[in-house]
């Protein structure tokens, strides 16, 4: 395992000394104070609805939505609420933020209605609740209410939730090394590269061997997903 660490941590330098290329910019978003509610909610609803789909295209689609004056609100759980389900499908459609169209209308109305009931439509509420804890966040959404939180609740969600909160808001998380690394295509493809994974891993197993390796290291799991997403897309150049 000290040989797989070894490489691990050299592609962490080489992405953060510029060696590995970020090959396109990824999480699009508008210019919003980092602290503000609409930045989390700008940075909540669109994970909800962020899977079997390409992950760059549906951030443009969801600038695309905001800065269209007659979508705008869709990011506004109260607002949302008073639209009919004809009209917020319709909406979600029309820069294709939604690609399912009822499946990801009906996703982003639950979600939309727990946040306004159970956390004054921000998700600062829901941080707060949890004390921002990771551990206690995770708990809520994936067992206490998971009810509530439609996909968000699933392991990779959450946690991919938790990550883009992490980059572009100015949460300040407890217990940050506990938000798993995302098992998505590219870093399952970089943990058969590096022989951290064999192809009869599930995702999760795959994303507890991150944890278990990382652990002690001072490189949280998650800060390792911009580095494997660039590095797979790179063809695995810089070899290591």
């Amino acid at each position: 395992m000290k040989n797989k660490l070894k490489k691990v941590k050299k592609l962490f330098k080489l992405f953060h000394d510029g060696r590995i290329p970020t090959l396109l910019q990824h999480e699009v978003h508008p210019d919003l104070e980092l602290g503000s509610r609409e930045n989390y909610l700008y940075f909540t609803l669109p994970p909800c609805i962020n899977f079997q789909r390409h992950s760059p295209v549906m951030w443009k689609s969801a600038l695309e939505t905001w800065n269209d004056k007659k979508t705008r609100y869709l990011f506004s759980p109260e607002k949302v609420f008073k639209q009919t389900r004809s009209k917020i499908q319709k909406d979600l459609l029309k820069h294709k933020l939604a690609l399912q169209k009822n499946k990801h209308t009906d996703i982003w109305i639950a979600i939309s209605k727990t946040l306004r009931q159970q956390f004054q439509s921000d998700p600062r509420k829901l941080l707060a609740d949890a004390d921002y804890d990771v551990v206690k966040v995770l708990q809520l959404i994936q067992k206490d209410r998971k009810k509530d939180f439609t996909h968000l609740s699933g392991p990779k969600m959450t946690n991919y939730w938790l990550m883009i909160l992490s980059q572009y808001t100015d949460v300040k998380l407890k217990n940050s090394e506990e938000i798993s690394i995302i098992p998505d295509t590219h870093v399952l493809q970089c943990s058969l590269k590096l022989g951290i994974s064999n192809e009869k891993m599930t995702s999760i197993e795959v994303a507890n061997v991150w944890k278990d390796l990382l652990r002690g290291s001072n490189i949280v799991p998650v800060k390792m997903h911009p580095v494997l997403w660039n590095w797979s897309r790179n063809n695995f150049q810089p070899e290591v």
